[in-house]
């Protein structure tokens, strides 16, 4: 559960197992919450791991030469593959190595491997063999360009070869795999990202490496790589490569794809590419119809297109939809408070809050859609008459009075939010008006809306774009201190309680913040533990 002061577009972001924590890109999504083959590993780059320098020199001369990837003119006749003095010497090689624990002979035993292996391409390029153990040697050596050069090779010489090959690729896909998720648990990011795009090179029948990329680049801010990353593993779990996954991973399957699906169409539409995002989402849904978080994205999409009698059709759906969370109901209400949609915006509301009435944003938020209610309906209320303006009135009076109750509660646990005061103020300002028949009693509403405007412009300071995370046994809080008349650097104490499910408080903290200049504002964060389930919060604030 997220808890913001202002009213944000709530993307829902999914994010791959394993992946990197990403940059906050704004609303949720999400998206943190899941790139391509822009990585040619050059032959004189740094063998990862390795410590001994002739392999990097024995590759650089490799390819100066030429001598691995002979030209088809040079290549012999296709025919079947045999073992000669080579092969047998680099697989011994490769065999020893295997089993020999001790790190520096390892690479040596490669290098002989790599030798032998080199002189066999050189003295028989035509045979299928030699390719596939140079595959299987520069696997070893962290050259996955080489080797999926090496492995096609063999391939193309040797059809057979294909399931062999095959089976060489894919183990050497898990061993970068694996070693890119050990990176990402050591935070160790960059080493992932090669991990993983060399995955994704020797083997392009998994999505999770791609997954994990589009994460990557996502994490560094790069976003078209991260789109083509995401684009990239959408294509292989819809491809005839999902075809083939069997019953008991078909729902893993069903989960990366709207890892991909979600990422995918979220960072379009972040970047304005509204048209395209519209389509990932559509085509998520052919695949899988009853999708809320799909609906509910697909419905921002099209508001952000002006197509708002698109998107609130689908809200409208949304909301008569069985067992909806509060969170659901919230984002329904805010897509259906920028479709100007306000009555059906404040019935979401009303559900959320009944769900969690500790909900400072459900509050505020419903606070909003019946504030804008109001104003429509004083509208009408103006250029009716007879019957027609007495319902009007009746009706404008029921929401002025709810709104004063809930601008009542917003002033009790946000009493520093302008915005909260200026909605107190315009109840009562509304019920004085209403009551114009009555003017004692139009006074009295009236005394106090002025009361509260005096209130909010004496302000010291305003506390602004609060946000509530929950975490395991904690709760972080982040805001803005907007400093309005106090001096600069004077101290503010904020003491931040979190309420729990039952009203009762779970955890307080005083949070110290020193005041800026005046008009400028700072942030300020906190964690907090707390000894209960976190449903809200409240403050005081003094100078």
């Amino acid at each position: 559960m997220k808890m913001s002061c202002a009213q944000q577009t709530h993307w829902a972001w999914r994010r791959s197992r394993s992946a990197p924590p990403s940059k906050r890109t704004g609303g949720p999504v999400a998206m943190q919450h899941p790139d391509r083959s822009l990585w040619r590993r050059s032959m004189t780059r740094r063998i990862t791991g390795a410590r001994s320098s002739g392999v990097l020199a024995l590759l650089l001369a490799c390819l100066l030469a030429g001598a691995l990837f002979p030209t088809a003119a040079s290549a012999q006749k296709q025919r079947k593959p045999s073992n000669n003095m080579w092969t047998r010497s680099a697989r011994l090689y490769l065999d020893r190595a295997r089993t020999n624990p001790r790190f520096e002979e390892k690479q040596e035993l490669y290098r002989q491997a790599l030798e032998a292996i080199q002189k066999g391409i050189e003295e028989d390029p035509g045979n299928a063999q030699v390719w596939l153990i140079a595959g299987q040697v520069y696997v070893q050596l962290d050259s996955a360009q080489q080797a999926h050069e090496a492995f096609s090779k063999a391939v193309e010489l040797y059809p057979p070869y294909e399931k062999d090959v095959e089976t060489e690729r894919r183990n050497a896909w898990a061993r970068w795999h694996n070693e890119g998720i050990g990176a990402i648990q050591q935070q160790d990011y960059e080493r992932a990202l090669e991990r993983f795009q060399a995955a994704d090179l020797i083997y392009d029948k998994l999505p999770n490496a791609r997954l994990q990329l589009g994460s990557l680049y996502l994490r560094k801010g790069e976003t078209e790589r991260a789109i083509a990353a995401f684009r990239g593993a959408l294509e292989i779990l819809r491809g005839p490569a999902g075809d083939a996954v069997s019953g008991k991973d078909r729902e893993q399957w069903r989960q990366n794809e709207e890892v991909a699906a979600f990422n995918l169409a979220q960072l379009l539409a972040n970047a304005g590419r509204y048209e395209e995002a519209e389509r990932e989402y559509r085509a998520f849904l052919e695949r899988d119809p009853q999708n809320r978080t799909a609906k509910t994205n697909l419905a921002i999409v099209l508001t952000r297109l002006g197509r708002t009698d698109e998107a609130n059709r689908i809200y409208g759906e949304l909301l008569d939809e069985p067992d909806l969370t509060e969170e659901d109901y919230q984002v329904i209400g805010i897509g259906l408070l920028s479709g100007d949609e306000f009555d059906r915006a404040a019935e979401a509301f009303r559900k959320a809050l009944a769900l969690n009435p500790y909900s400072r944003d459900a509050m505020y938020n419903l606070a909003q859609a019946i504030y804008r209610q109001g104003l429509a309906l004083e509208e009408r209320r103006q250029a009716a008459s007879g019957d027609e303006q007495v319902k009007a009135a009746t009706d404008l009076g029921a929401l002025y009075a709810e709104l004063e109750n809930l601008a009542e509660k917003l002033r009790a646990v946000d009493p520093y939010n302008r915005n909260a005061l200026l909605l107190l103020a315009h109840a009562y300002r509304g019920q004085g008006d209403l009551a114009v028949q009555d003017a004692a009693k139009s006074d009295e509403w009236r005394a106090k809306a002025l009361e509260v405007l005096r209130e909010q412009e004496n302000l010291p300071f305003e506390v602004k774009d609060l946000v509530m995370t929950p975490g395991e046994g904690k709760v972080r809080v982040s805001g803005l201190l907007q400093n309005a008349k106090l001096a600069a650097g004077t101290p503010v104490t904020i003491e931040m309680s979190i309420v729990g499910k039952d009203g009762q408080t779970v955890g307080t903290q005083e949070i110290t913040v020193s005041a800026p200049e005046a008009e400028q504002a700072v942030s300020f964060e906190a964690e907090i533990e707390v000894s209960g389930e976190p449903a809200g919060f409240r403050y005081q604030a003094r100078s």
